[in-house]
């Protein structure tokens, strides 16, 4: 019994791969130019796409007439219209044998010229074959694109003469900052996190690391140097003649204390936080400039 079991999960096993295969759609031939299929997986992966013209010409349609309804990326627009990305239709439709015809019996019939109705069935195939794992959705194709530089630039330099130029000068530290940056996003994350240079900042993040340190002995005495590990039994630090000193802890003893070189920035930083974050734009905007 085992025997015959294991034949029939083999033969099982082999059937189904042949179908898988079968799946695959074949090649288009010359015209079939794009992206080539792949062995196996779901079907909307392995289909040959159309041609680079021929899917611009289906987007063009589609976004036409189509895309107020069932949105550009197939997620539907309730409750104009529902989403193609599961429907049977577009998913077993090959080349807009099925696609076509359903178009005339549309609650508002769509009636299209020549090979659009192809063109766009071959859109929405190009478009179902980026979805993801386990049928997840494409990537949004009319995702917002969010507008960092909204703010007023002279009321960010006010802002920044009155409460950053004791620390910071535009012709010294922050000169060319902009420049330093690739996008108005960046800048704004690289100067509030008290980073000017462009770079990605310390290394030490909440844990204080590369951060000046200064530890009290039970006795009074004091080691000074750079922070490079702490936690509640132990306590390493970098001296300033370069060697590593390893400091055991129990409880508060001995005394540990951290210097935050961008404490005063943090504080800052807090100090911007408005309803709309006003402060914050204008600065952007107004360093934006310097470049």
């Amino acid at each position: 019994m085992k025997l015959k079991t294991g034949f029939v999960i083999v033969m099982l096993a082999g059937l189904l791969s042949f179908g898988l295969s079968a799946q695959a759609p074949g090649g288009r031939g010359a015209s079939g130019a794009g992206r080539g299929p792949a062995r196996g997986g779901f079907p909307q992966k392995t289909r040959q796409l159309a041609s680079a013209d021929v899917l611009t010409r289906g987007r063009g349609v589609y976004e036409t007439n189509c895309a107020s309804c069932h949105a550009p990326d197939l997620r539907g627009v309730p409750p104009k219209g529902h989403s193609l990305l599961h429907s049977m239709i577009a998913l077993d439709d090959q080349h807009g044998e099925l696609i076509s015809p359903e178009l005339l019996k549309h609650a508002a019939p769509i009636t299209l010229a020549g090979g659009d109705p192809a063109a766009v069935a071959e859109y929405i195939h190009s478009v179902l074959a980026t979805t993801g794992g386990q049928g997840s959705p494409p990537p949004r194709q009319d995702a917002e694109q969010l507008n960092i530089l909204v703010g007023d630039p002279k009321a960010g330099q006010a802002y920044f003469n009155a409460n950053c130029a004791g620390c910071h000068s535009i012709t010294g530290d922050l000169k060319g900052i902009a420049s330093k940056y690739a996008d108005a996003k960046a800048l704004q994350n690289g100067w509030v996190a008290g980073n000017g240079g462009g770079g990605r900042g310390g290394r030490g993040g909440n844990s204080g690391e590369g951060n000046p340190v200064t530890v009290t002995m039970a006795d009074g005495k004091k080691f000074e140097g750079k922070l490079v590990r702490k936690d509640d039994f132990l306590v390493v630090l970098t001296l300033a003649d370069g060697t590593r000193r390893s400091i055991a802890r129990n409880g508060d003893v001995p005394k540990v204390e951290v210097t935050d070189p961008n404490a005063a920035h943090k504080k800052m930083a807090l100090a911007l936080d408005d309803p709309h974050n006003k402060n914050l734009h204008d600065v952007t905007a107004y360093l934006a400039t310097l470049k």
